[in-house]
């Protein structure tokens, strides 16, 4: 594996930011003729892009910027997991970064839990695939999309403690937890509306 300096470091690290702050929403909704920012609620993320053009377009940005996550993390798992863990896990967080404070966008972004999906997947992909259930059930159960991104998020160092030990090393409880952290901040406007009962629910298209 690749060790390398602190210039190599740094400029991996910058190049994960850059790619997890392509802001994919902005760019399949433009090529709607719509400027995702000016409607729904704003966002960038598959779920105001599902609302305002349909759930083809949402899932697409679904998935890129799931990719944006996984890709960033893999190459930094790949220069550094045996030789420095608490850098190889930085890609993943570096693109969730990016995606929530784009410099393509001033800063602005999304709310990170696709790119942070695909981050949790390569670094321990079953603890992934349990907060992916605990997002459908909550879905499923109360149609809150936020709701069930928080709790996905909020239950990963819950889920690698408890069903996964083999995996808790102190770099990937770290991560998790910082991942969930930006969860919980991102979403602190659905929060508000989910305690004052003014949160939308899934299936209402936006304007």
């Amino acid at each position: 594996m690749a060790e390398g300096g602190p210039a190599l470091a740094a400029a991996v690290l910058v190049v994960c930011y850059l790619v997890g702050a392509v802001p994919v929403g902005v760019f399949v909704a433009r090529r709607h003729g719509v400027d995702i920012r000016r409607h729904g609620s704003g966002n960038i993320g598959f779920t105001n892009v599902a609302r305002v053009l349909g759930w083809r377009p949402g899932l697409f940005v679904f998935a890129l910027d799931i990719a944006k996550g996984a890709i960033s993390m893999a190459v930094t798992r790949l220069l550094w997991h045996e030789t420095h863990p608490w850098l190889s896990v930085a890609g993943g967080l570096a693109a969730v970064l990016g995606h929530n404070y784009s410099v393509f966008l001033r800063l602005r972004g999304g709310k990170g839990i696709a790119a942070s999906l695909g981050a949790s997947l390569v670094l321990a992909w079953p603890v992934a695939l349990l907060a992916l259930l605990v997002f459908v059930a909550t879905v499923a159960l109360t149609r809150f999309v936020s709701l069930g991104s928080l709790l996905a998020a909020c239950s990963q160092p819950v889920l690698v403690a408890l069903a996964f030990p083999g995996l808790a090393t102190p770099h990937v409880q770290g991560l998790l937890c910082l991942l969930a952290v930006l969860a919980v901040v991102q979403h602190r406007d659905n929060i508000r509306r989910l305690l004052s009962g003014t949160e939308n629910r899934i299936g209402r298209r936006a304007s």
